[in-house]
């Protein structure tokens, strides 16, 4: 009798993955009050675009929606925001949700959108600010105003601030922003030139606007300018803080301290097989790694840059396997990697690259990018186990 192609069992087998994120609630609690704990009057805007940095959107938003002092969410683009909404439920409509670049460039038809999903766009240039004004948007939505103190990227032109307030002069109350925005470069260096100007210009920003819409709120600090409060006064220069990659338990810069934050994610790959290279023996593609020694050891992780584990790191890096540090042997394809071992790593145990045991800006380093990347590049097929 002919077996059949497939079979639909009445329960679902379940098989162990071959790649793992493990995301630890508490962690992310912990991140969310040390940060918290630095500028304790502040309120707090999490980032969670790009998927809450790899770490799963959802699945943040449920850890963090009953935290103190949090006035709602950071993300990138609408659809973004409208995945943030349906995620909250009605209970948390109060919640704002800040679309900080993808409503530019302004549109009647993105308003529609921010207004039927409950989103607050960050307005971001001059030419958005005319037209956001001239559809009576002011009216309709609650709104940030972004400023470019001298990024470059986005923000409207700080020259334009007092006619703004001319604009909205003889305007309902309820009708003026609920927040005033920029962003700071070189926030890890806080005696940059640049640095500087950005600081005066917003002091400036603030000075003109305060006076005219009292209780409108001030934010402008990233996870480096959080951890630089001091140097900037942010308790009394802004009202809320946006932190991003603290949140996930990675200093905002190489050599930061930590200030009691955690690796909430731990990005681990199984060990699918062992062989043994004898000497001038290569393995993985374009031969780029020959064994010098008379028999070598090595470990196949289901590892590979479908998985977010880089190419960069081809011959280069390394990752925590059986207790210490392994090297990365020949090229990183997209599903399988090499690791030089020893007889304490078996098959089916787990090589870590992102973890407690591993700086963070090391292995960015290694991969030739920044910690943001290696964590927004973690693809779907990277099963995410969550933790207490």
């Amino acid at each position: 009798m002919k077996r059949p192609f497939f079979s639909l069992p009445s329960d679902e087998i379940e098989i162990a993955p071959r790649a793992r994120a493990l995301l630890s609630a508490s962690a992310l609690k912990n991140n969310y009050n040390a940060i918290s704990d630095q500028l304790a009057s502040q309120a707090v805007i999490p980032m969670i675009k790009a998927n809450a940095y790899g770490h799963g959107v959802d699945w943040v938003i449920q850890v963090l929606k009953t935290m103190p002092n949090l006035y709602g969410w950071g993300v990138a683009s609408l659809e973004e925001g409208k995945e943030v909404r349906d995620s909250l439920g009605l209970k948390y409509r109060k919640n704002k949700i800040l679309i900080f670049s993808g409503a530019l460039p302004w549109t009647d038809e993105k308003g529609q959108y921010c207004e039927q999903n409950g989103l607050t766009p960050v307005i971001g240039s001059d030419e958005d600010w005319a037209k956001f004004f001239k559809g009576q948007w002011h009216r309709k939505l609650p709104y940030h105003l972004k400023f470019n103190t001298g990024m470059n990227r986005l923000g409207i032109s700080t020259a334009l601030a007092p006619s703004i307030v001319k604009q909205l002069l003889h305007e309902p109350v309820e009708s003026r922003p609920e927040g005033v925005a920029s962003h700071l470069a070189l926030a890890e260096n806080p005696a940059h030139p640049l640095t500087q100007l950005q600081i005066s210009r917003f002091t400036e920003l603030r000075g003109i606007l305060e006076p005219a819409w009292g209780g409108v709120l001030f934010h402008l600090a990233n996870s480096s300018a959080i951890w630089n409060q001091k140097h900037f006064g942010l308790a009394k220069l802004t009202d809320m803080i946006r932190p991003g990659i603290s949140l996930y338990g990675v200093p905002p810069w190489a050599g930061a301290p930590e200030k009691g934050i955690k690796p909430v994610m731990e990005l681990e790959y199984q060990v699918v097989a062992r062989r043994k290279l004898q000497k001038n023996e290569t393995v993985g593609y374009g031969a780029t790694y020959k064994c010098e020694s008379a028999q070598q050891e090595i470990a196949i992780l289901s590892a590979g840059y479908a998985d977010g584990f880089h190419r960069m790191m081809s011959n280069r890096g390394e990752v925590w396997a059986s207790g210490k540090l392994r090297k990365i042997l020949g090229i990183v394809s997209m599903d399988m990697s090499a690791i030089e071992c020893d007889a304490s790593i078996k098959v089916g145990s787990w090589a870590k690259v992102l973890g407690t045991e591993l700086d963070p800006w090391t292995q960015a380093q290694a991969a030739g990018t920044i910690p943001y990347e290696l964590l927004t590049s973690v693809s779907s097929r990277v099963k995410k186990v969550t933790l207490e």
